[in-house]
């Protein structure tokens, strides 16, 4: 069991504009959304105030219209300090400016930014890939773009694949499957979230969970996933399938959504047929990662802390005082950081978990 890993965060938010302190943008900060998902990609949106002198004697006038300081493509990097380090919760390249001007307030400054894995929408090809896993397809693309990549799967392997006027982060999502997408310290991770190796956060009602409210819901569930096709090279038909032993790693000893739809539905089943010749081996690979996709979102709840920047995509959170059902360990799929003047820093997160606790 692994305590919350902080003991104190600071109140507002440290902001960097191309490595260098941001301070009057710190100042004149109004909210800040920070968000991230595993399909990667994070973003962000802060508001500032834009009015006043920029030093002492100056008249009052805009003060963040200055390219030197703000401009597309700047990088900006927003953290907070914990016990006397800096945790960031994003960190990117600026992509949109926007201004507002409020009938009583003051004119206010928008800046929107994305990471570095947004360069990829912008290069859309055709190419022939040969003889690859999906993680050396994976690491291909990152490659190509400059970026460092840390594929932890093969997935399927491909005689053949093609990539057909489709832009670069399409493709990586394609090759990335179920797995989770993020970029942190320079390096794009693609992860099985059965790997996700970081130790849970500890999270209660007595200390920064505020709410959570979660759900265990049959709607998206299946006993059993089967995958049909046609084998060129055997000259035969493919039938694989995959049920509730493909999560069961992921698990921790309650009842699996493949199981429970099984009691309740007989026929809960879902047959997917291939248009494209493949083998039996990539059948089964698909009906498992078909399986565990569903399975893992049988549990799935919405949190809110006092203000965590150590939770991220990936991340694996352990609620307790939640009751048997629901109590346990989670990982986190999404989360957005926020900040503004009236409740100060917040974080909302996304878990799920592929069973539901025991109980009488």
């Amino acid at each position: 069991m692994t305590g919350r890993p902080q003991l104190s965060v600071a109140g507002r938010p440290r902001i960097q504009i191309d490595g260098a302190a941001a301070e009057r943008l710190e100042e004149d900060l109004i909210r800040l959304e920070a968000r991230a998902d595993a399909a990667g990609v994070a973003s962000l949106e802060a508001v500032f105030l834009n009015w006043g002198s920029r030093s002492l004697g100056d008249p009052v006038d805009f003060v963040h219209f200055d390219r030197a300081d703000i401009d597309f493509g700047k990088r900006i990097r927003v953290a907070f300090e914990v016990t006397g380090a800096e945790v960031a919760i994003f960190d990117g390249l600026i992509t949109g400016i926007g201004g507002a001007y409020p009938e009583l307030r003051a004119p206010e400054l928008t800046l929107l930014a994305e990471d570095a894995l947004t360069g990829l929408r912008y290069r859309r090809r055709t190419r022939l890939s040969e003889d690859q896993t999906d993680g050396d397809i994976a690491a291909r693309i990152l490659g190509d773009a400059g970026l460092s990549p840390d594929v932890g799967r093969d997935g399927s392997s491909h005689t053949a694949l093609w990539q057909v006027n489709q832009d670069d982060l399409s493709a990586l999502r394609e090759r990335a499957g179920d797995a989770l997408i993020a970029l942190r310290d320079g390096t794009v991770r693609i992860t099985e979230p059965v790997n996700a190796a970081d130790p849970p956060i500890r999270l209660t009602r007595e200390n920064d969970l505020i709410r959570f409210t979660v759900l265990a819901d049959l709607a998206h569930q299946r006993g059993e996933v089967r995958v049909h096709g046609w084998d060129v090279a055997a000259k035969e038909a493919i039938h694989e399938r995959a049920g509730a032993d493909a999560v069961r790693p992921e698990a921790s000893g309650g009842r699996l959504g493949p199981e429970v739809v099984t009691q309740v539905f007989a026929n809960a089943a879902e047959d997917l047929h291939l248009e494209a010749p493949a083998t039996g081996a990539e059948a089964r690979t698909l009906a498992e990662a078909a399986m565990r996709r569903r399975a893992r979102r049988f549990v799935r709840g919405v949190g809110l802390t006092l203000g965590t920047p150590s939770l991220r995509v990936g991340s694996r959170v352990e609620l307790v005082d939640l009751g048997p059902w629901f109590a346990g360990t989670y990982l986190v799929t999404a989360v957005v950081h926020r900040f503004d003047q009236s409740d100060g820093y917040r974080t909302e997160f996304v878990a799920q978990r592929p069973d539901l606790g025991g109980g009488s």
